[in-house]
């Protein structure tokens, strides 16, 4: 698997081609309905895992105000970007990810979500850890993806990445959940209702056929209970 630093040069390449924009047009259906389940109260305290140029931490902020948002990267250079583009919340901020162990004291969140991250974390027992220690008890995490084993229409997402990534399903990341010390886990997958261009031929998807299709099965969605 890609080091920290390795990814850290890829996704600080990503945000000079401005490829972070485009994070939040094709997931913010999915992302809604997920901070919609999270039950989140004003005073809440959230990490966004992978937050790359923190719209959804921004999302989550406006759902705080008596609480916080804070997005952790490893890339400074999408962190960078998302401090920038912070405005004037006062409850938001942003860490870059510069080891595996996270930047923040034991317990000090009552929710965590990640959006389309997990799969390139180089040791996802470490994160799964680190996630349990720094969340509160009964504290709850929501992590989402799209490269993942029940959808057989982005499998072939190993090859086109610069970096290496882990192809696993629903019971995998709950067995690491577990591993980690969540007693309670869930997956489902959610149908994704973004509308697909009908002349669409982009390399993810090759077609309009398969991207509805790879929509039609959705986003993985693996919730965590401590």
């Amino acid at each position: 698997m890609a080091s920290l630093d390795e990814l850290r040069g890829e996704f600080d390449r990503w945000a000079r081609e401005g490829r972070g924009a485009g994070m939040e047009e094709g997931h913010r259906a999915v992302t809604n309905f997920i901070i919609e389940r999270m039950e989140l109260a004003s005073d809440s305290r959230v990490l966004d895992l992978g937050c790359g140029t923190g719209w959804a931490t921004r999302l989550l902020a406006d759902r705080v105000p008596a609480g916080m948002a804070v997005g952790l990267d490893v890339s400074e250079e999408m962190i960078r970007h998302a401090r920038d583009h912070a405005g004037d919340q006062p409850n938001v901020s942003f860490r870059v990810l510069r080891e595996n162990r996270f930047p923040f004291h034991d317990g000090v969140f009552t929710h965590a979500l990640s959006i389309e991250s997990l799969y390139y974390h180089p040791d996802l027992g470490v994160t799964f850890r680190e996630l349990h220690r720094v969340l509160a008890r009964g504290g709850r995490a929501f992590l989402m993806v799209n490269f993942f084993k029940e959808n057989p229409y982005v499998h072939h997402w190993a090859e086109l990445l610069e970096v290496p990534v882990q192809l696993l399903g629903g019971e995998d990341y709950c067995g690491l959940a577990r591993e980690a010390g969540f007693p309670e886990c869930e997956h489902e997958t959610i149908p994704d209702p973004t509308p697909v261009p009908a002349d669409y031929r982009g390399r993810h998807y090759g077609t309009a056929e398969r991207m509805r299709a790879a929509r039609a099965i959705g986003s993985l969605v693996v919730v965590c209970r401590k």
